[in-house]
Parts: structure tokens; sequence; C-alpha cells
């Protein structure tokens, strides 16, 4: 079993400073704390949280929040799950493991405050819950350390991706392909996410900064964050007068939808309207055309989570809100005209 002494041997640091690194404490630099948690990690140190628990009265857990919610999104999102991975992965090379916190424990009915003070959870990451669930606003208005992901809330950090520059950017794209007639297929105006109602507002400004009027007969919003909802909306958007040379979609799951929903009114992709989307998930580049999207960096975003989480924790003040670049990925639904 390896041991802070098999690492500060290697290293050259004493134990104790070893032992602040493995901790996350801020008295030593960073480049040091660096080299102490790779050489942990190559060893395939596992620190005993029992032991330090008694010494630091921690519990080393980090509890997660993240309900399956009726707006077509589950744990299986890859955005999510991506997110989570990453926030989990660089949690636990500092001695932290994460945990689910649910509203039963061994089949008793249990309040998600009730639960992490039973598992003594040292904080907790929120990701995909509504903002408005008095239950998880009970967890957000307690002192427990929480970080949330994706949703914004009053009293807690929360780091997101940007939402409104690049939907701003997503028209102006289009503008300069020759568009002037651009529609959007918009996420549920919903507490859930700031991304439906944040892209809503970016295509917005995005006609303006164009100097194109706004028209409520081209904005579309779907009931779900799913394919589904994007056929369905593209069917709706498609019976009304003014027909759309171009699509902004607020996700690439909702694009495939309506990627479908065109190939059954035949259209033809971008021949007869182009397509950009938000997400950059798996299926976006195998997708007929490929589609062109805004990447999401998931792995910045989970890694940003986490520093921000070790940050509070260290007792530390962290920002309202961070948020993560996004990057535009050209492929081949969307043309001049």
């Amino acid at each position: 079993m390896v041991t802070i002494y098999d690492i500060a041997k290697i290293t050259g640091y004493s134990a104790p400073t070893v032992s602040k690194a493995l901790n996350n404490q801020s008295d030593i630099g960073q480049k040091t704390k660096e080299k102490i948690l790779q050489v942990a990690k190559d060893l395939g140190y596992v620190p005993n949280s029992s032991a330090k628990g008694l010494v630091t009265r921690k519990s080393w857990l980090i509890g997660l929040i993240y309900e399956e919610d009726d707006m077509g999104v589950g744990i299986e999102h890859p955005l999510f799950a991506s997110i989570i991975n990453a926030f989990k992965q660089d949690m636990e090379a500092t001695g932290y493991e994460l945990i689910f916190i649910a509203r039963n424990l061994g089949g008793r009915r249990m309040s998600l405050l009730e639960h992490c003070r039973y598992r003594h959870v040292d904080g907790v990451l929120i990701v995909n819950s509504d903002a408005k669930d008095t239950e998880v606003l009970e967890v957000t208005q307690s002192d427990v350390p929480c970080i949330s992901s994706n949703i914004v809330f009053p009293d807690i950090s929360t780091v997101t991706s940007e939402n409104i520059r690049p939907s701003v950017e997503a028209v102006q794209y289009l503008y300069s392909l020759g568009h002037r007639s651009i529609a959007h297929i918009a996420g549920p105006q919903n507490s859930i996410a700031a991304a439906g109602y944040e892209r809503l507002e970016g295509y917005k400004a995005g006609l303006i900064s164009r100097k194109l009027p706004l028209r409520d007969e081209l904005i579309v919003v779907a009931d779900f964050w799913n394919g589904q909802s994007g056929y369905k909306a593209m069917m709706e958007l498609w019976k009304r007068d003014e027909k759309p040379t171009a699509i902004f979609c607020a996700s690439d799951i909702m694009a495939m939808g309506v990627m479908n929903a065109c190939r059954d009114l035949g259209l033809s992709i971008p021949q007869d309207i182009s397509i950009i989307s938000f997400d950059d998930n798996l299926w976006a580049s195998f997708a007929h055309p490929p589609l062109t999207t805004f990447r999401q960096d998931r792995q910045a975003i989970g890694k940003k989570a986490a520093e921000m989480m070790k940050q509070l924790l260290s007792g530390e003040k962290v920002p309202p809100r961070v948020l993560v670049p996004v990057q535009l990925i050209e492929r081949d639904s969307c043309r001049k005209i």
C-alpha cells in the first residue's frame, strides 16, 4: 500500500508538504502541488478516508444532485454525463468520493438536505435540477457548500457554457452566408436550465445586431430537450406563412428531430434550408449532412466546477457565475445563398 512517505521519498518533499498537497491546502505552491499529485497518481495512491476524516473532521464525500426531469434530459445525456465524469475525476484526484443524493434512502423518504446531513457530505454539485424545487433550494440555502452546473441559482455559484454570445454568433454566421429569414427552434423556457431562454435572447440580439426584424412566427419553443420535440417544432414552423431559409436550433438533440422533419417535408439540407445548432454531441458529426454546431467544452465545465468546489471547501471566495467559452464547428449543414 502506497503511503505519503513513499510519495515524499520520490518527490523529495517532506511528508507534511505531501499531506498538504493531497488535502488541497492553499499554503503550498501550485507547481509543488501538481508534482506531488502526479506522483501520487502514478503510484496509485489511495487516501484512507477514515483516517483523513479523523484528522480533518471531513467526510471526503461530495454529493451529486442530478434528477431526471420531464424535459427529456436524463443521466445518459452526453453533455451532463461528460461534465459529471470530469468533475468526478478531478475531485477523486484530491481524495474525494462522489455519491448520489436522492429523496429516498433504503426505502425511507428523506429530503435532499436530510440525505446530505445523513451522509455528512462536505459539498454538493447540483446538475439538471429544477431551480424552483423547494428541496433543492433548501440545500442551496443551507450551510452545505454548493456549486451548480448549467442551472442558475440565486444563492450559489454556477458554471455554464456561454449561451448568449454564441447564439448571437449563430445568427451572424447565417447572415454572412446570405440568409435574412432565420428561424429559431428554442429550448424549453423553464426553470431547469439557463440555456433555453439565454439562447433565445442571443438569437434576438443577433437579429438586432444585423438589423433584421424580429418575427414571432419564426420562433417555435420546443416542449422538451429531445428529438421528438425538435421534429414537432419544425412541423409547426413549416405550417406558418413565412418559410425561413435557415434555422438555429437550441440543441443538437432537437436538431436531429428538425433534420428528420425536413426529410419528411421534402426539404434538402442545406440546399433548401440551412441548420446550425448547439452542443456538438457525439452524433453531430455523423448526422446527414454533418451538423454545423457550437461545441460545449464538457471537460472544462466539469474541471471548473471541481476547482470552484475545492475553493469553497478551502474557504475561498468564488465568482457567482463562470462562463466557459464554446467553439463553432463548421460542417456541411449550412450553405451560402
